[in-house]
């Protein structure tokens, strides 16, 4: 019995000897073929765009484009509509009928008040009635300039005068702030009050000036008012 035992354990070590023995030598020679092997190729793989310049890149400047000959960039000038223009030529119509219109101060404040401004009415009702235009009003107010919150009429008198009036808008309406003879070249926007090339005053909006007491040697200017510092 002992020596059948002995003949196993014996087999069993040959067989476990040969094993270890050919794993060793699978082992030796899968090691010298990955040794001998050759290195493997680089291979590219395709990139999609178009590759980088090997140089440096310098920017380009495009020019610019030129300008649209046949596009117009400028505003169209201010229209007023129907209703604007129907109350410009009322206010005017109603001012200039008031304002050639005599009457005491008062009076010719109150009339003067719904259509002009407070500043214009309180220096036209101290105006002298013999200043005011005899001439009889010969057609209707033109508009000759306007925008928003400003306009300019003239209207036109049977002695070949014309008188503007220069408008503003306020909060109540449309309001008479100057009025003048019209210049020999019509501007196209409200301009500034003329005044008298000699006195440095609009004779339109100019109040009478006080006569001098008798015996001071004034002279009467050819207006019938005195020349003050007359010889």
């Amino acid at each position: 019995m002992d020596n059948r035992n002995a003949r196993i354990a014996a087999v069993a070590a040959a067989v476990v000897a040969v094993l270890a023995v050919v794993a060793l030598m699978v082992n030796t020679y899968r090691n010298t073929g990955a040794a001998d092997a050759p290195p493997p190729e680089a291979t590219s793989t395709p990139i999609d765009g178009t590759p980088a310049p090997a140089g440096p890149i310098t920017p380009t400047s495009e020019a610019p484009s030129p300008p649209d000959e046949g596009s117009d960039h400028e505003e169209a000038p201010y229209e007023p509509d129907a209703k604007t223009k129907a109350a410009l030529v009322d206010v005017t119509v109603r001012f200039i009928a008031e304002w050639k219109r005599p009457g005491t101060p008062a009076q010719r404040a109150a009339r003067l008040r719904p259509y002009a401004t407070e500043w214009l009415t309180s220096q036209l009702s101290k105006v002298d009635p013999a200043e005011l235009p005899t001439a009889a009003v010969d057609g209707q107010p033109a508009i000759v300039s306007a925008t928003p919150y400003a306009a300019s009429t003239t209207t036109p008198f049977d002695d070949g005068l014309r008188i503007r009036c220069n408008l503003v808008l306020d909060t109540t309406g449309w309001r008479v702030s100057e009025v003048l003879p019209e210049p020999t070249t019509a501007s196209p926007t409200p301009t500034p009050t003329t005044t008298d090339a000699t006195s440095g005053q609009n004779p339109l909006t100019t109040p009478p000036a006080t006569p001098n007491a008798p015996g001071t040697g004034d002279t009467p200017s050819p207006t019938g008012r005195p020349a003050v510092g007359a010889p």
